[in-house]
Parts: structure tokens; C-alpha cells; sequence
């Protein structure tokens, strides 16, 4: 690279290039398809090798750590941004089919030649009133695609034909037109014809003839809230080839200047719009425009999709983006603060930005996304907007959430019952306890015809202070969010393109097909609301405002045994006990090692009860009678009651090649008496053992050692 001689700004990007502007000199890093401007110095390797410090010292953001957030939004986006467009054309046509049904009923009543005065005025008056409704459809259509706000009023344009009317033109009532105009159009009405109203609406603001029109592309609009080097929206407009504008916003205005020369390098300008300024301010400004831009010429600048960035929380930036974000858009949200939301260390702090009390053990993390998602929906539900998280990943030392929000106050209603509160037995055992909020029960009507939502609040907890199964102290935890962290289907069409993308360009590709995997492993039972149509088949559907996430948090084995003192059991040995018993059990994408499962804690903990009992003892005197665990194994089976138990465990077939979790059904009836000690405990390994397939990346290994969010950028 010493080597090189500096090109200028306007040259043809290209990895590891010198690039000369006003004198200063930079070194060009690719990431994706884009490419930014570092000092040449700069450091924004990952050798393990090199130090902290050496990274620290930079003059410019750029944390190649990560790319992996960058590659899984783009995706994301994109996948997203598809059903957005696809759902505004299948409006749009809809549109076009009720303008051709019109104008089909105008023909049919001029062929049948019926003229008299007085049915041509109430046909007059028939088609005024339709013409009324469908504006009122069409300008509504408009307005949700980004375009000019209501249809302009036509006025005479100097060469005959109709056109817009602007200024004093739009406040003239009636247009009047002469008697040669007249003569003009009977003449030749095909050459005369104006562009109606409705293909104005349809073909923008300065709707042309049909033979010079442009092809139609749905508005896709994208903010990048906090942009830094801008390198998220250059990746944005360079990767997502469907999205019309993108606006790239920093209040520094350093950042926005080198930001500036990013978008010239990589050739953007006419996609790509640098905005300095407070990114609350930015977006209240697009949600509440001055009173001037209302009218005939006002429009929609609301985001499709808005990207929340930040160094630390999100918190502050929440409620401005739910109020900038369309009906149907989605919010991207990131939140790096986990010593806040996934640790008890300051308790004060987690409940003024999440509104909410964070929970201690191995499953914090999950305690912070579903704290951070609850911020969210109650923060929207203000606004008579539900949310739907399409994806809730926690990585690395951050949360990173996608959710799709929909203007609907009858499914704000559905909220409190999918609000929990969790009681935690943080200092014994680990165990816990969930309780909603509220409830939501669906009834039936007195003449049994229909059904109706009943929404009432929820009933107290029937645990006690102390916990059931080791006797230790419970904390209470939330309210945070109790419904399902992930839409399947959303997930299903991620990996479909993840399959097909470059590797080159996408960096992380592994990581991310391992990480949506087990987060599609998560899900149990997906419930959609289901769209009239086979048009529908492509899109994404709604998960059913109501569901609940019956299997919230994890248990980890060797958490378990360190509480007993005893050698932990494998993976697949502790998942085969649970599906011969007849409970599913999957992995968590939070922790490696980790277990969702429905069985409750008095199945989870007599299940370690007979580990020990069949497999590995306890040594004698490491669990007194002080401990946690001293209680647990206190209630272990007599051996008399036994018998036959080990013929049954060498009588026991299993599968060597699972291809599903399978349970076994005949064992779930014992279960549901709720007398644990009846239940088979056979600790089947094959049973336990995942489908076999392709070897995936499902838990990132840090590199080396403080791996983080590294500093502010100097």
C-alpha cells in the first residue's frame, strides 16, 4: 500500500486504496458492498495478537466486531423491505382494478345511449359520489406508499390539456372552459383526454402519459438514525437494491462531514441524504411537520424501516421512532448497555430506561431482551401501536431486535396478558416463576353464535418469598415482555437468502445461519393470522396478537449440578431424559449449553435427582445442610419403590438417527398427574442427540480478550 499512488475522491472505489482530498490523505476499507474512508494509520484489524489500546485510538468509528450486526440487518432489511413492496403492489393494483371497473360502467352507459336530462343527472350524481369514495380509498393508498398527500385539483394548461393546479388556480372553484375548448375535445377527445385523478395518484405528482411513465417502484425509506461514518446507510443503498431513499443523520458534524465523503466515494448521492442534527428532533420533525406542509402538496416523509444504533441504550430514542415509523414499518434496535438490562448491579437504572426490574443467573440476557422488548411495546401501546418481534437476538455484549409495528388499538388490548413478572430464586437454586399480568380469554357470546375477547387482570401469585424447591430468598424480575421473541417465517425466508448470498460480500454468513437456526429452534408452536388470497402466500405472515411464550428462559446442566455437587450430565443425556418424559427440548441461542424446555422445575430437578442416583453420587458431606441443593436431594425416590426401573432403561429403544425432537406421548400422561416420582427418568442419549445435517456456527468464540464495543471514536 506504500506503494500506491493517492487517487482522488471521484475514482472508483476499491479495497485498501489511497485516496487524496483537500490535501489530507485516507486508506479505503470495504465492508460489504461499501466502502469508507479511514486515516491511513488507522487500526480495524481483529488480530487476536494486537492489543486493546492499539484500537482504542482511533480517529474514526469503525468496529469491524460488528460487521456481524451489519451483515444480519441488511438481511433482515432486505427481507422485510420485500414483503413491504409486495404488499403496496398488490394494494396498488387493487386500485387499478376498481379505476378500469369505473370506467368499464362508464362505457357500458354511454353504449346504451340513454339520454335524457334527468337520468344523466343522477348518473352525474351517482358517479360524483363514487368518484368521492375512491379518492378518499386512493388518497389513503398514497399516503401509506410516501406519495403526495391528496389528489391535486385539474385546472387548463395553456396548451388545452388538464394539469395540476398550484397557488390560486387550486382555490377557483370551477374551472371554466370555452366554448372552442368544447369544439377541441368533440373533435378529437382522444388527443385531448386529461390524465384523470386517479392516474395522477397512482403515477405520482407529475403524472405523464402512460407512453413516457417511468415503471412504478414502491417508496422504501430508510433512516440510519445515528450514522457515524455513514457506512450502515452506504451498505443499505448499495445492498438493497428496492430502497428509494435513505437518510443518514449524526448530530456531530465531523461525522456528517466525513460521512459526506463516503457517499461521494461510493458514487450515492442521488440515493443517500446526510442530515445533521438530534436524531429525537429529526424524527418528531418528520412525524409532526410544520403546519405549511399540509395540503395538496404535503408528503409522507414517515421511515419504513429505522435503524437505532447507539453507544448504549436505545431507551431515549424509542418513543420518537414509533411516532416517524409508517403503519407496517419496523424498527431495528440495539442496545450495548448489558451490565444495565442483564445485570442486577444497578437495579435503579434498568427500571428508569426499561421500565422494568432486570433478573439474575444464566439466563439474564434473555431477562434483558424481554426487558427491552416490553420498553417497546408499552411505549407503543401509548400510541394505539402493537408490536411484533420478527427477530430478538442477544449477541456477543448487546441485544439486537427487530419488530414490526402495526397501528391497531384492539391488539394494544392483548398487552397486559402478554406482560409477565418473574420471581427468582437467584441465590439458591435458580429456579422460577412466571406470572402475567393480565389475562385474555376468548368466550362465546349468550346465543353461542360468536365469540369475543375478555380481557381481566391476572390472579396473585400462589408462590411464597421463599423458594419451593431449595428454600433460598426469591427477587421479583420485570414486568418485561412474556410473548414470543421471533416470527418462524420470518426466520424461514432469512435463511433462505442467506443460503444464496455471497460470502465474500457477507463476511459472517456462518455465524448468521448458525444463530437463525437456533433461534427457529426456539419456536414450539407458531400460530399466524391467516390472509384471504393465494397472493398472500409470499408474504410474511402476522403472528396471532395473542400468543404467548409458554417456555420463556433456560436451564444450562452444569448450573444445575454445581448446585447439588455433582458432575454434570451431558447435553444430550439431560435432553433425552426430558423427551423420554415427554417434554420438548430444544438449545437457546443466548448461551451455549443451554436448554428451553416446558417441563416445569419439580420434573427439571427430579431428573437431577436421579442423575445422581443412577449415574454419578454425590460425595459424601459437600452438600450441607446450609446449601441450596441440601433440600433438593432430600426429596430423592427410595430405592424400594424402583424396581424394574434399569430393565426399563435397557429395554428402551431409541432412534440412532434423529431426524425431529421427538417425545414420547405414552409418558406425558403420567406427567400431568403432577406426581413426579411416577415418571421414567432414562437418560437416552441417542433421544437427546439433535437432527443430524449441516455443521453450523451457532455460538461465537471472542477472539481475544476485552471483546466489546471498543471506545467513542476521537
Amino acid at each position: 500500500m506504500a506503494d500506491q499512488n493517492p487517487v482522488p475522491l471521484t475514482a472508483a472505489p476499491a479495497a485498501e486504496q489511497l485516496v487524496e482530498h483537500d490535501g489530507k490523505t485516507y486508506r479505503t476499507i470495504r465492508e460489504g458492498q461499501a466502502y469508507i474512508l479511514v486515516p491511513p494509520k488507522a487500526r480495524t484489524e481483529l488480530d487476536p495478537r494486537i492489543a486493546k489500546e492499539a484500537t482504542e485510538n482511533q480517529k474514526v468509528f469503525y468496529n469491524p466486531i460488528q460487521q456481524f450486526n451489519r451483515d444480519l440487518s441488511v438481511l433482515a432489511i432486505r427481507t422485510f423491505g420485500r414483503d413491504v413492496c409486495e404488499r403496496r403492489r398488490m394494494k396498488r393494483e387493487g386500485g387499478r382494478a376498481k379505476i378500469d371497473k369505473k370506467k368499464e360502467r362508464k362505457d357500458v352507459k354511454k353504449a346504451a345511449g340513454n339520454g335524457t336530462a334527468h337520468d344523466a343527472t343522477n348518473e352525474q350524481a351517482k358517479d360524483g359520489a363514487n368518484q368521492e369514495s375512491e379518492d378518499a380509498s386512493l388518497k389513503r393508498t398514497r399516503e401509506e406508499d410516501g406519495e403526495v398527500g391528496a389528489p391535486a385539483k385539474l385546472v387548463k394548461g395553456t396548451d388545452g390539456s388538464k394539469i395540476p393546479a398550484t397557488g390560486a388556480e387550486a382555490a377557483q372553484e370551477n374551472v371554466q372552459v370555452t366554448k372552442a375548448d368544447k369544439m377541441e375535445v368533440e373533435a378529437d377527445p382522444a388527443a385531448s383526454e386529461p390524465i384523470s385523478k386517479e392516474e395522477q395518484v397512482l403515477n405520482g405528482a407529475n403524472a405523464q402519459p402512460k407512453d413516457d411513465a417511468k415503471p412504478w417502484q414502491p417508496k422504501f425509506r430508510i433512516l440510519d438514525a445515528l450514522s457515524a461514518t455513514g457506512l450502515r446507510a452506504l451498505r443499505y443503498a448499495q445492498e438493497i437494491p428496492f430502497a428509494t431513499s435513505i437518510v443518514a443523520n449524526d448530530m456531530d458534524r465531523k461525522a456528517v462531514e466525513s460521512m459526506g465523503l463516503n457517499i461521494k466515494h461510493n458514487r450515492l448521492e442521488s440515493k443517500i441524504t446526510p442530515n445533521t442534527g438530534n436524531a429525537i428532533a429529526h424524527m418528531y420533525h418528520v412525524a409532526f411537520p410544520p403546519e405549511e406542509s399540509h395540503g395538496p402538496d404535503h408528503v409522507n416523509a414517515k421511515y419504513d424501516v429505522i435503524d437505532l444504533d447507539p453507544y448504549g441504550t436505545a431507551a431515549p430514542f424509542i418513543d420518537a421512532a414509533l411516532h416517524a415509523v409508517n403503519d407496517g414499518g419496523m424498527l431495528c434496535v440495539t442496545c450495548t448497555d448489558s451490565g444495565v438490562f442483564a445485570s442486577c448491579g444497578y437495579p435503579e437504572k434498568t427500571f428508569s430506561l426499561y421500565g422494568g426490574m432486570p433478573i439474575k443467573g444464566s439466563h439474564s440476557h434473555e431477562g434483558g431482551l424481554r426487558l427491552i422488548l416490553h420498553s417497546i411495546a408499552s411505549a407503543a401501546a401509548k400510541q394505539g401501536i402493537s408490536i411484533e418481534p420478527l427477530l430478538s437476538l442477544s449477541i456477543d455484549f448487546y441485544i439486537r431486535v427487530f419488530v414490526r409495528v402495526r397501528k391497531s388499538p384492539a391488539e394494544v388490548k392483548f398487552l397486559a396478558g402478554k406482560t409477565m413478572l418473574a420471581y427468582n430464586c437467584d441465590y439458591g437454586c435458580g429456579a422460577w416463576t412466571t406470572n402475567m399480568l393480565g389475562r385474555n380469554s376468548q368466550q362465546a357470546s349468550s346465543k353461542g353464535d360468536n365469540t369475543f375477547w375478555k380481557y381481566s387482570i391476572a390472579k396473585a401469585p400462589t408462590s411464597n418469598s421463599l423458594c419451593d424447591h431449595c428454600g433460598s430468598k426469591t427477587h421479583v424480575a420485570g414486568p418485561m415482555w412474556g410473548g414470543p421473541l421471533h416470527n418462524a417465517a420470518f426466520i424461514e425466508r432469512m435463511l433462505k437468502d442467506v443460503s444464496k448470498v455471497d460470502k465474500e460480500v457477507y463476511g459472517t454468513t456462518e455465524r448468521i445461519e448458525g444463530m437463525l437456526d437456533t433461534a427457529l429452534d426456539e419456536i414450539y408452536v407458531s400460530k399466524y393470522i391467516k390472509e384471504k388470497g393465494p397472493a398472500h402466500e409470499n408474504l410474511i405472515p402476522r403472528t396471532v396478537p395473542e400468543q404467548v411464550d409458554d417456555t420463556p428462559f433456560f436451564v444450562i446442566p452444569s448450573a444445575l449440578a454445581k448446585v447439588i455437587h455433582a458432575q454434570a450430565p451431558s447435553e444430550a443425556a439431560f435432553k433425552g431424559a426430558l423427551r423420554h418424559a415427554g417434554y420438548k427440548a430444544t438449545r437457546s441461542h443466548c448461551k451455549p449449553g443451554s436448554i428451553k424446555t416446558e417441563a416445569p422445575w419439580t420434573a427439571i430437578w427430579e431428573i437431577m435427582r436421579e442423575w445422581v442416583r443412577q449415574k454419578c453420587p454425590v460425595k459424601e458431606g459437600s452438600v450441607k445442610e446450609n446449601m441450596p441443593g441440601w433440600k433438593i436431594l432430600q426429596n430423592a425416590r427410595e430405592p424400594e419403590k424402583d424396581a424394574g426401573e434399569k430393565n426399563a432403561e435397557e429395554t428402551t429403544g431409541s432412534p440412532e438417527i434423529v431426524t425431529e425432537h421427538p417425545v414420547d406421548e405414552s409418558a406425558a400422561t403420567a406427567n400431568k398427574s403432577g406426581d413426579v416420582k411416577k415418571m421414567k427418568v432414562v437418560f437416552d442419549e441417542a433421544l437427546g442427540k439433535d437432527k443430524k445435517g449441516k455443521r453450523l456456527v451457532r455460538y461465537q468464540q471472542n477472539p481475544r480478550e476485552n471483546w466489546g464495543p471498543m471506545a467513542r471514536a476521537k
